[in-house]
């Protein structure tokens, strides 16, 4: 009985040494292993200034010059292969943006095309286009084109461009260029206007020097009020 109960006691002791033995264990080893990285958000990136400035100065001028360039060589491969979507998307979008740029190299390229249809048609294209941008530059560069037949024809593409907006300057323009004294042309302009806003018109005329061509616009502006009443 005594040897019995000797044995109950050992083998008790031994398993409370190996249970505390493996406790020990497994602790020391959870502390050696890391804590589970804890999430967090991400940071927003924030951009730093870059270290390179804006093109500014010659490289500026470089990257204008390469652009107008590109643009050139577009609306000349447009009219090249003369298709009608390819040159309008041309004349819509490209040179407007390379009359702002760069209206030498328009009025260049526009030199450089033979006679015939493709010329006449960039070249009114420049015309109705520019007239609005820079009346001054626009008329200067007309007087330039060879020939009466050309400088009329560009000339009367600027002024219907420009009748709608501004129907002052484009009698101006008309009567610079000899369009529309004889056949009544800039007396249709005008009366027009003044159908729409006759004080508008009434005080251009006003504003116009005396001559046998003012005193027709008058007269043709005295018809409207005559109707209006």
């Amino acid at each position: 009985m005594k040897t019995t109960l000797i044995a109950l006691l050992l083998a008790t002791l031994i398993a409370l040494f190996a249970f505390g033995g493996a406790w020990w264990l497994g602790t020391r080893e959870a502390a050696r292993k890391p804590s589970p990285a804890v999430t967090r958000p991400l940071l927003s990136v924030v951009t730093a200034p870059s270290p390179e400035s804006a093109p500014s100065g010659p490289e500026s001028s470089s990257s204008t010059a390469e652009r107008s360039e590109r643009l050139a060589l577009e609306i000349e491969s447009a009219l090249v292969a003369r298709d009608p979507q390819q040159r309008e998307t041309a004349f819509n979008f490209l040179l407007p943006e390379l009359l702002q740029l760069e209206p030498a190299r328009v009025i260049a390229m526009v030199a450089r095309q033979e006679p015939g249809e493709t010329r006449d048609a960039l070249r009114d294209q420049v015309a109705r286009q520019w007239i609005a941008r820079d009346r001054d530059a626009t008329v200067r560069w007309l007087h330039t084109l060879p020939g009466e037949t050309e400088r009329r024809e560009a000339a009367s593409a600027a002024v219907a461009s420009l009748a709608a907006s501004a129907p002052g300057e484009a009698i101006h323009v008309a009567d610079e260029f000899g369009i529309g004294r004889d056949d009544g042309y800039q007396e249709h302009l005008l009366q027009i206007w003044a159908e729409a806003d006759i004080d508008a018109a009434t005080r251009w005329i006003e504003n116009q020097p005396a001559g046998a061509q003012t005193e027709r616009l008058r007269a043709r502006l005295e018809q409207v009020r005559l109707s209006k009443r």
